[in-house]
């Protein structure tokens, strides 16, 4: 992961899973609009970032973790934010092609 800057989550965001009907996941992304606001920045930074502008081998794919209790509340789980395509090579995962 980048030691750049990218935004910070503000206000109260909380992402969380359900199983529905015993088999299905859900997933819950709940948030005032400061909170939203901010995830929504995160996001279009991560979007936006130029991964050569970094240290991370190639091959790399930029991300950025999103713990519960912080910044996340306290309801959430450990939230990963992943750019598919990796660094110089553009390469995305076998289960996305």
């Amino acid at each position: 992961m980048s030691t750049y800057y990218n935004p910070k989550i503000e206000g109260k965001l909380n992402i969380f899973p359900s199983i529905l009907d015993g088999n299905l996941a859900k997933v819950t992304i709940i948030g005032d609009p400061e909170g939203l606001n901010s995830l929504a920045k995160l996001l279009q930074w991560l979007a936006d970032f130029d991964q050569n502008k970094n240290d991370d081998p190639v091959g790399e794919r930029e991300h950025i973790h999103l713990h519960a209790n912080e910044p996340l509340g306290w309801h959430s789980c450990e939230v990963e934010v992943c750019r598919a395509d990796a660094k110089s090579t553009g390469e995305l995962p076998d289960f996305m092609k």
